[in-house]
């Protein structure tokens, strides 16, 4: 059986890219039959020896847990780096040397708009905050859990979209929500037709605060035989069958907080987008002099528009080139 979790970072923001992530474990001796009943083995529970799920981390193990969670924490974005590189290793996806932007090819490919950008022009060498002995400790420990408790990482999967990239797909739909749930249902529709035959089990954090997902799901997976098992305000449940691929799909309020493999989508998504930012806020301080930088987020993001505005014409950049439309 497959357990795998997908989320997004930077949905709200007005600056900045909006980053949506899936991961995925194979689980060879969980049946998924048992899933159906509710029976869904914890993935924190069996790689203990390697992760924790809460602060403060003890004997060097991993934190996987929501991103705003970790992120919190004291040094929270090297807990992230340190999280999402260790796992990125111990499923041979890259190695010790790599860049920011590498890490993003590996993870999505090169569909994500951010070379249109001058202000993500620069590469970055990862780790940039975790020390490499450390790091490379993490790595192995999660690959030791991996192996002793028979999981393999089966997906780590990413889709960065840009600040163009994210106006483009609004202005498509005319709907920030549809845009961004299509980033989402694209991952789920990657899973389900790699790993749907195997039994596959999906967690989601909901979307926009919906509660009802059957027209979405009957939309993406028009040959499925869709199931709803139920639609609350805390959690809505499918069942998918097409020919050999039977898929479980929850979407969950905060998700990624009760669902290993949702947690660690977010802390990728976190980690990728702040990573773009730290790139942002370098290229736009060097050239604007007192520039304080920026999360992207309203209330700071139209401080820091104020402050850049004056001096657009001066570097040749038009507004709509990097403002969110919505």
């Amino acid at each position: 059986m497959i357990i795998a979790g997908i989320d997004e970072a930077g949905y709200g923001p007005l600056l900045g890219p909006m980053v949506v992530s899936a991961t995925a474990f194979d689980l060879p001796d969980a049946a998924f039959d048992a899933a159906l009943d509710g029976q869904v083995p914890c993935l924190w529970k069996l790689l203990q020896a390697a992760v924790a799920r809460k602060a403060p981390i003890k004997k060097g193990r991993v934190l996987v847990a929501d991103s705003k969670i970790v992120h919190a924490q004291r040094d929270g974005l090297k807990l992230l780096e340190r999280g999402v590189l260790a796992f990125a290793r111990a499923a041979g996806l890259c190695g010790e040397d790599l860049t920011d932007r590498a890490l993003v090819e590996l993870l999505g490919g090169p569909e994500h708009g951010l070379n249109h950008h001058p202000w993500y022009g620069a590469a970055v060498a990862v780790p940039s905050l975790a020390d490499p002995g450390d790091l490379s400790i993490a790595a192995n420990m999660v690959g030791t859990a991996l192996a002793s408790s028979g999981v393999t990482v089966a997906c780590l999967r990413t889709r960065v979209v840009s600040e163009s990239l994210f106006n483009q797909m609004v202005s498509a739909t005319q709907n920030k929500a549809t845009a961004a749930v299509a980033v989402t249902l694209s991952h789920l529709l990657h899973l389900h037709t790699h790993f749907g035959d195997r039994g596959l089990v999906v967690g989601i954090d909901k979307q926009g605060g919906r509660d009802f997902y059957r027209d979405l799901l009957l939309r993406w997976f028009p040959d499925a035989q869709l199931k709803v098992l139920n639609e609350s305000a805390k959690s809505s449940g499918y069942i998918l069958r097409e020919g050999p691929r039977h898929t479980l799909v929850y979407f969950r309020e905060k998700g990624d907080r009760g669902w290993f493999a949702t947690a660690l989508a977010s802390m990728i998504c976190k980690y990728l987008r702040e990573l773009c930012m730290h790139a942002f806020n370098a290229w736009w301080c060097g050239r604007v002099e007192g520039l304080r930088p920026t999360a992207g987020y309203y209330g700071d993001g139209t401080r820091w528009l104020m402050e850049v505005e004056p001096h657009l014409i001066r570097l040749g950049i038009e507004r709509a080139g990097f403002v969110r439309c919505r």
